[in-house]
């Protein structure tokens, strides 16, 4: 399903990055989670956060293939960058840890500021929380190596780190994304909640070397 072509589009110049889809959901239901929902993360041991979060938990765990979420409307701009950080720029984690960068992480930026660290953890800037209505979504592939090398230099070990550093195919993000399109179709949505188009960044399919 798709309602709208995207005005998002994405860069990628940090090699380590295998693969980047985004899509756009816009007019979701943000608030907290169904009890359905709760008791999917309740019997693997998780906590439920909101309902938008809970839905990329979820599929995560189902699929080993991590998601995030940004409040698009937090956005610089149009434009996603996967690329390489330099020394000394600072970022504030999604749980409010002050992280000073090293140089040579590869972090996820819009036109302006670092919004995630790549492959392991978000930050405040998009973050979503009380007031969010439209989403931009997540569905990416990361260097195993690359991924285990920013962790230890960064100390921030994540579920989301965890499952890069096992190598998982880029094949993988497309069921993901799609998966977590029907869930917050399900569980974060009303009729007039519009599905955008995938950006798909893949230059070297799985298979081809």
């Amino acid at each position: 399903r798709v309602d709208f072509e995207t005005e998002f589009s994405v860069e990628v110049s940090d090699k380590n990055c295998k693969r980047y889809m985004a899509r756009e959901i816009r007019g979701v239901k943000f608030g907290p989670s169904p009890e359905e929902l709760k008791k999917k993360l309740e019997t693997i041991g998780q906590r439920s956060i909101n309902n938008v979060v809970d839905c990329t938990n979820v599929v995560m765990f189902d699929l080993g293939q991590p998601l995030h979420a940004f409040d698009s409307d937090k956005l610089s701009g149009k434009k996603i960058n996967v690329k390489t950080v330099t020394e000394g720029v600072q970022f504030t984690t999604l749980d409010n840890k002050e992280v000073n960068f090293k140089g040579n992480e590869m972090v996820i930026a819009d036109e302006q500021d670092v919004l995630a660290i790549a492959g392991i953890k978000g930050g405040k800037k998009a973050e979503v929380a009380e007031g969010t209505v439209n989403l931009l979504l997540e569905a990416a592939n990361f260097d195993a190596v690359a991924i285990r090398k920013t962790r230890r230099a960064l100390g921030i070990d994540t579920e989301s780190s965890k499952r890069f550093e096992r190598d998982i195919t880029p094949l993988w993000a497309e069921v993901a994304m799609n998966r977590l399109t029907e869930m917050l179709l399900k569980y974060a949505s009303d009729e007039n909640t519009k599905v955008g188009s995938v950006v798909d960044i893949y230059p070297r399919k799985a298979g081809q070397y």
